[in-house]
């Protein structure tokens, strides 16, 4: 289903880069264009995100080097 019809961004795209761990609205529309149209889909795009917190809440210290954008990194320094 497209979350943000502006730029054609589905909700498996956006689940896709917060699983990459894109943590925030600005992560998302960095990376997908997604919220940068009319906005409205920004409200959806918050509630992807809040899912997906909770479900990677469970991150071991161990696997934060695999995450380096949950440490302070930025999408784009992990991805460049």
């Amino acid at each position: 289903m497209y979350i943000c019809i502006c730029k054609a961004v589905t909700e498996s795209q956006i689940c896709e880069a917060i699983e990459s761990g894109a943590c925030t609205r600005k992560d998302i529309s960095a990376c997908l264009k997604a919220g940068t149209g009319c906005g409205k889909c920004n409200p959806e795009i918050r509630d992807l995100l809040r899912r997906g917190r909770s479900e990677s809440r469970g991150l071991r210290a161990g696997e934060a080097a695999a995450y380096p954008w949950r440490m302070g990194g930025g999408w784009e320094e992990a991805h460049a």
